[in-house]
């Protein structure tokens, strides 16, 4: 009797388990004070066990961000997005498996999010970074003129534990969050960016000057920008 007992819970739990894989499409909305905001999450498993995903804020210029460390512990879902200042997401499927709710939280604050599964999961990974050469290495800035303003930015790039590139974008403006660069591709001289946070690229070559001259593009803007290498301090 005992052990026919431990067969049905083990049955039962396979069930619950199998409701309860969080992979697909979660649409819904991160409740901040005073508005709401869309969010689109997307969770998948490769087939080698690892789980994937990425996350839209529609119609923010947050599209296809990838997720940072995802962790799925029973019902329990945790993970982070490479969105400005780093947010992370924690959520608890419910038991039918149709929603899931949880608390979004960055250095400003926390919100609340509820998101209701809609379909299969369409996440959409960015390429690999490529290793960075060192005469790309260190902080840049370069200057953009928006409607009659003009505004600085800032890139630091520097390599990986395994030299892969990493990149920041750095606002002028006080208390501004720094920005993640999604990828970030060398080939030769030419340099190539790509910000999911903000739905921006840069394509540039570093010259004979020292400088990364090229063109910055957001969403319909094209806007000409120059990096310039910013002395280390002493």
């Amino acid at each position: 009797m005992y052990l026919a007992m431990l067969l049905v819970v083990s049955v039962l739990s396979a069930g619950v388990q199998a409701v309860m894989d969080p992979s697909g499409r979660w649409e819904g909305k991160i409740m901040i004070p005073d508005r709401e905001m869309s969010l689109t999450v997307d969770l998948a498993k490769t087939a080698a066990g690892a789980w994937i995903g990425s996350l839209s804020i529609p119609p923010s210029t947050s599209i296809d961000v990838p997720l940072g460390t995802i962790t799925i512990e029973g019902t329990v879902v945790k993970f982070t997005a490479m969105l400005p200042g780093r947010a992370s997401f924690e959520g608890k499927v419910s038991n039918d498996g149709r929603s899931l709710s949880g608390t979004a939280s960055n250095a400003e604050g926390s919100a609340p999010f509820q998101l209701t599964r809609t379909g299969d999961a369409m996440v959409k990974l960015p390429p690999a970074s490529s290793p960075l050469p060192k005469q790309f290495e260190g902080v840049w800035e370069g200057t953009v003129e928006v409607n009659g303003a003009v505004k600085k930015i800032g890139l630091r790039l520097s390599p990986g534990a395994d030299g892969t590139a990493i990149g920041v974008l750095i606002s002028s403006e006080p208390g501004a969050p720094e920005i993640p660069v999604t990828v970030v591709t060398v080939k030769g001289a030419q340099l190539f960016l790509e910000s999911r946070a903000v739905s921006g690229s840069f394509t540039g070559t570093l010259g004979d000057t020292g400088e990364i001259a090229g063109e910055w593009t957001q969403r319909t803007m094209r806007l000409p920008l120059t990096f310039k290498r910013v002395p280390p301090l002493h």
